[in-house]
């Protein structure tokens, strides 16, 4: 991640296995990218003193601090103080009691994790955006078409956001895009041989979208 600093530290949760040590990740983040939304994810990993001053002016920016507990060997983390490695996927974590021969770094062990995170994020999104929790049939050929129907949704929601620029700040959840873009009450109307939308009042998104996708290049 851009602008992300990754260090590692010989703390271990007590009663975790033997050769456990924790891996911190910091990410520096503008005043102004921080969500006004308490329910922010992000918001949720930035020390409360810290978040204070920047929502109120004081700093220019804040830290959002996260943290990973594992026993994945890394070469260079506090019980291997040793040079790094080529690079290197890293390894499943020992059995309890075992250490495992040190593979990758903790910048790549904590890459691992992340590529993991954003696997689990997927299949969430898709259960709670894109309806894949709720199959309809006990028939096998449904529910796979259930299933691709939902996954293609959660493809579609994200390819959207990214062609329109409407995610350069965060990526909005399925079911938030379909209240914000889809489940808008507007009207049709006829005037001057033309087809109107007309949206209720208030800043809407649906007319930055459409905009956005009208001004695409035509595809080869």
């Amino acid at each position: 991640m851009p602008g992300a600093q990754v260090a590692a530290v010989d703390y271990a949760p007590q009663g975790w296995p033997p050769h456990t040590y924790t891996i911190v990740r910091r990410v520096r983040i503008e005043a102004e990218d921080i969500s006004d939304d308490p329910r922010s994810r992000r918001r949720r990993t930035i020390e409360k003193n810290q978040l204070t001053l920047a929502l109120e002016g004081a700093a220019t920016h804040a830290h959002a601090v996260s943290f990973i507990a594992t026993n994945i060997p890394a070469n260079d983390h506090p019980a291997n103080p040793t040079e790094p490695a080529e690079p290197a996927e890293p390894a499943e974590p020992a059995e309890p009691g075992e250490a495992a021969a040190p593979v990758a770094s903790i910048t790549q062990v904590e890459s691992w994790f992340r590529r993991r995170t954003d696997i689990e994020d997927r299949i969430r999104e898709a259960k709670l955006g894109a309806a894949l929790r709720h199959l309809p049939s006990g028939d096998h050929a449904i529910n796979t078409v259930w299933m691709w129907a939902a996954l293609l949704a959660g493809n579609i929601s994200v390819l959207l956001q990214a062609l329109t620029g409407i995610d350069q700040r965060h990526r909005a959840h399925g079911a938030r895009l379909r209240h914000e873009l889809l489940c808008v009450p507007a009207r049709i109307v006829h005037h001057g041989r033309q087809l109107i939308l007309r949206l209720p009042p208030d800043r809407q998104l649906l007319p930055t979208v459409l905009a956005r996708i009208r001004a695409l290049p035509t595809a080869a």
